[in-house]
């Protein structure tokens, strides 16, 4: 299994926008702080939550998005990692979310950008500044961050975190990691 510095850098030789970059950063942020409150491999998660996008800058589009990544990534994470990452388009791959692995990277991709959004509308531009209370109403609200999928949000159900403990760890989780993510 890569480590943290090591995906790091495998992400660097195939993505380019830093604003890319930091996305994953994030979403290994998110990734970390899940596993830890579900009792598994933080290191782990965080890999699976920084390599998902791998591919992003290479592929041509959700049609083969992720497919690019299994061929970047084999050999050097095992299986499970990379039919985590496939099901986060499990969409176009048609790999199954029957695992928390999978449905973790599925919320936390999506709940990353939510995150940020609420960030980013704060004068300081910071995450210290955001409450967990802004973020759940920011939920609410279709018309901000339209692009963020509320659906994929509310898999942490499915994985036994109610919604509201689900956007705080995430907002936690992030925090974590403000300074690279310049938040």
């Amino acid at each position: 299994m890569l480590t943290r510095s090591e995906s790091l850098s495998l992400v660097r030789e195939h993505v380019k926008k830093e604003n890319n970059v930091k996305h994953m950063i994030g979403v290994g942020a998110v990734m970390r702080q899940l596993a830890i409150h579900l009792g598994q491999d933080d290191g782990r998660w965080e890999v699976v939550g920084i390599l998902h996008d791998v591919d992003f800058e290479e592929c041509s589009g959700m049609c083969d998005h992720t497919l690019i990544a299994k061929g970047i990534l084999a050999g050097k994470v095992d299986d499970e990692v990379v039919e985590a990452i496939m099901a986060h388009n499990h969409e176009m791959t048609k790999v199954p979310v029957d695992t928390v692995l999978k449905k973790g990277l599925i919320a936390s991709d999506a709940v990353s950008g939510l995150v940020v959004a609420c960030a980013l509308v704060m004068p300081s531009k910071k995450l210290a500044d955001v409450r967990p209370e802004s973020i759940v109403k920011k939920f609410g609200s279709k018309d901000f961050a339209k692009g963020v999928s509320r659906e994929r949000i509310a898999l942490c159900a499915e994985l036994g975190i109610p919604l509201e403990e689900f956007l705080a760890l995430a907002l936690e989780g992030m925090r974590f990691r403000s300074e690279e993510l310049g938040l």
